[in-house]
C-alpha cells in the first residue's frame, strides 16, 4: 500500500496537467476535483470525507485537493495532515522588503493571471466572476497571514515559470520521510497520527510571526 500525502494547491499551479501526465512523472495521482459538488450546506465534510477515503486506499501518492478556505478549515477542525502549495507571494519580513522582491512578487501575480487566462476554462461557468474572484483574493490566499491562520504541516512555494511538477520529487521525499506526520487520520482524535499533528501544530502556534516564518522558511528548505 502506498504513503498518501494530501496537497492543497492553489490555482494555476499545474494540478490538472501533472495528474494527466502521472505516468511520464512515475507517481500514482488523484485530482479530487470540487467543482462537481453541489455546494449545498455541508459539502465540504463530504468532500473531506472524500478525500480521506482515497488518501486510505492505498492506492495513490497524492491526493491533491482544492484550496478553498472552507474546506481548509474542515480539514483543520478534523485534523487532517495536509501541505500548501501556492506561488510565492509571502512577505518574509514586514517592513524591510526589498525593490527586488517586490517586483518578484509583482511578476509572479502577472504570470499567474496570465496562466488563468491562457489554460483551458471551459468547465467554468462564469469565467468572468471567477477570475475577478481569484483576483482580489490572490494576496490573502498566497500571505503569510493565510499559512499562519491555517494548520498545514508544511507549505511549498513556487517561483516565476515553476509549476507543480517542478517540486514533485520534494513532496515526494516530504511524504516518505514524514510518514508518520501524513498517515492520514482516523476518526479517532486520540490516535497516535492526530496526537503527532496535534503536537505540531501546537507548536508553531505557539511561534510569533517572526519566529513561524523562519520555521516554515527552514522547513521548506530554502535558500
Amino acid at each position: 500500500m502506498k504513503k498518501t500525502l494530501i496537497v492543497s494547491v492553489f490555482t494555476g499551479c499545474g494540478k490538472t496537467y501533472l495528474t494527466e501526465h502521472q505516468e511520464e512523472y512515475g507517481y500514482t495521482i488523484c485530482d479530487s476535483d470540487s467543482s462537481s459538488y453541489e455546494k449545498s450546506s455541508g459539502w465540504e465534510r463530504r468532500y473531506v470525507a472524500d478525500i480521506l477515503r482515497k488518501s486510505k486506499s492505498g492506492k495513490y501518492d497524492f491526493v491533491f485537493v482544492c484550496q478553498t478556505e472552507s474546506v481548509i478549515d474542515e480539514m483543520d477542525r478534523q485534523g487532517v495532515p495536509y501541505v500548501i502549495v501556492e506561488p510565492d507571494n509571502i512577505i518574509w519580513s514586514y517592513g524591510v522588503e526589498s525593490k527586488e522582491r517586490a517586483n518578484e512578487r509583482k511578476l509572479i501575480k502577472q504570470q499567474w493571471m496570465g496562466r488563468l487566462v491562457l489554460r483551458d476554462n471551459s468547465h467554468i461557468k462564469n469565467f468572468e466572476k471567477w477570475f475577478s474572484h481569484i483576483k482580489e483574493i490572490y494576496d490573502e490566499r498566497t500571505s503569510l497571514d493565510f499559512i499562519n491562520n491555517h494548520k498545514q504541516v508544511a507549505f511549498f512555494t513556487l517561483k516565476q515559470d515553476q509549476y507543480l511538477s517542478d517540486i514533485i520529487k520534494d513532496l515526494y521525499w516530504k511524504k516518505e520521510r514524514h510518514c508518520d506526520i501524513y498517515t492520514s487520520c482516523d476518526d479517532d482524535s486520540n490516535s497516535v497520527e492526530s496526537v503527532k499533528v496535534r503536537d505540531e501544530q501546537q507548536e508553531v502556534k505557539s511561534d510569533s510571526v517572526e519566529e513561524f516564518a523562519k520555521k516554515l522558511h527552514d522547513i521548506r528548505g530554502d535558500k
